[in-house]
C-alpha cells in the first residue's frame, strides 16, 4: 500500500513537471501545474511559485486518469478511466473531460460511446492532434 502511494505521487509529480515545462508564463494558465486528483475526482491547479493547490475543478467523473494542457494552455484534457485497475472488474470510463482553465470548469465531454478506459492523453509534437490511448475495445469515429 504505502509502495502504490509512492509510487501514484510520483507519476502524478511527475506529470505535473512536464506540464509545467511546457507551459508557457504568458499563457493563459499562467504556468500552472495540473495533477489528476484521483481520490477527490477532481484536476488539481497548483500554483508552482508558491507551492499549493489554489483551485480544484470537478471532472465530472469516475476517476480521471492522467492530464494534458492544451499547447496554448488554454485548455486541460482528462480522460475519466473508471474505478478499475488493469485487467481488473470495476467501472470502464467512457470519457475524456475538457476544461477551460481560466473559468475552471468542464466546458465539454468527449463520449466515446463504450466503457474503453481511456488515459495517456498527450498532444502529436508536430501536429498539434490530441491522441488518447484506450485499454478496452477500439473507439469508433
Amino acid at each position: 500500500m504505502i509502495m502504490t502511494k509512492f509510487l501514484t505521487l510520483t507519476a502524478l509529480s511527475f506529470a505535473a513537471l512536464l506540464i509545467a515545462a511546457f507551459s508557457s508564463s504568458s499563457s493563459p494558465s499562467g504556468g500552472l501545474l495540473l495533477v489528476a486528483n484521483k481520490g477527490d475526482q477532481t484536476l488539481g491547479l497548483i500554483n508552482p511559485t508558491a507551492g499549493r493547490q489554489i483551485a480544484t475543478v470537478a471532472e465530472g467523473g469516475v476517476t480521471g486518469h492522467e492530464v494534458a494542457a492544451s499547447p496554448d494552455g488554454k485548455r486541460a484534457f482528462v480522460p475519466i478511466y473508471g474505478n478499475s485497475g488493469v485487467g481488473m472488474p470495476g467501472t470502464d470510463g467512457s470519457t475524456l473531460a475538457v476544461i477551460d482553465l481560466n473559468e475552471r470548469k468542464v466546458i465539454h465531454t468527449i463520449d466515446f460511446g463504450h466503457g474503453v478506459r481511456p488515459h495517456c492523453v498527450v498532444f502529436g509534437p508536430k501536429d498539434g492532434l490530441l491522441y488518447v490511448t484506450t485499454e478496452l475495445g477500439v473507439c469508433r469515429e
